[in-house]
C-alpha cells in the first residue's frame, strides 16, 4: 500500500542536489508527486510529496537521513491523506520592507479563519525609492461565511498602520 510523506530539506546550493534527491526516491521505488523547491539566499530549500510503499519507508527513511551528513537538513513527515483544498481568496502585498510584515498579515488571517495554502514573497529593491520593498502572493482558503466587507476594512486599517498596498481577489465567496 502506498502512503504519502513530504520530504523537507535546506543545504548549501549546488548543482546535482534535486537529481540526488530525486534518485533516492526513485531508487526506494517511491514517486515524486509534487513539489516546491527554491533557492533562498545562497541555500536550496524546499518540499517534496512522494508516495512509498510501507515495506520501502525505512530504506528511503535510512537514505533521507544519510543526507544529513552532507551538509543538507533533511526530513520526512508523514501526510494523512484530505480532501484537495482549492483557494478561494488571493492577497498580494507590496509596501517598504520592515520587520513584522508576515506577523500581521498573518495574524489577521488566521483570526479570521482563512487558510494559507501558497506564499510566495520576496525583498526587491524599489526603483523610485532605492529601499528595499516587499512583496508577497497568497492563496488562501476562507471559510464560506467570511465577511469581506470586515476583512477589508481589518486590512486597511493594517495598510495605514504598515504602509501597505494590500490587493484582494475572491472568487467563490
Amino acid at each position: 500500500m502506498q502512503e504519502q510523506y513530504v520530504i523537507t530539506f535546506a543545504g548549501a546550493d549546488r548543482t546535482g542536489l534535486v537529481e540526488t534527491l530525486a534518485n533516492t526516491v526513485t531508487a526506494r521505488g517511491g514517486d515524486w508527486q509534487q513539489s516546491e523547491l527554491t533557492r533562498l539566499g545562497g541555500a536550496f530549500a524546499g518540499a517534496i510529496l512522494v508516495n512509498i510503499s510501507a515495506e520501502d519507508l525505512a530504506d528511503l527513511t535510512r537514505d533521507i537521513e544519510s543526507h544529513n551528513d552532507d551538509g543538507l537538513s533533511v526530513g520526512l513527515t508523514p501526510v494523512k491523506p484530505s480532501p484537495m483544498l482549492e483557494p478561494n481568496l488571493y492577497l498580494k502585498l507590496t509596501g517598504p520592507n520592515r520587520p513584522g510584515i508576515v506577523f500581521e498579515v498573518t495574524h489577521e488571517l488566521a483570526g479570521s479563519g482563512i487558510n494559507i495554502l501558497h506564499f510566495s514573497s520576496s525583498v526587491e529593491s524599489a526603483a523610485w525609492s532605492g529601499g528595499d520593498l516587499f512583496v508577497a502572493e497568497l492563496a488562501t482558503q476562507a471559510p464560506d461565511a467570511l465577511d469581506i466587507a470586515d476583512l477589508r476594512e481589518r486590512l486597511d486599517r493594517l495598510e495605514d498602520k504598515m504602509t501597505l498596498e494590500i490587493d484582494i481577489e475572491s472568487s467563490a465567496l
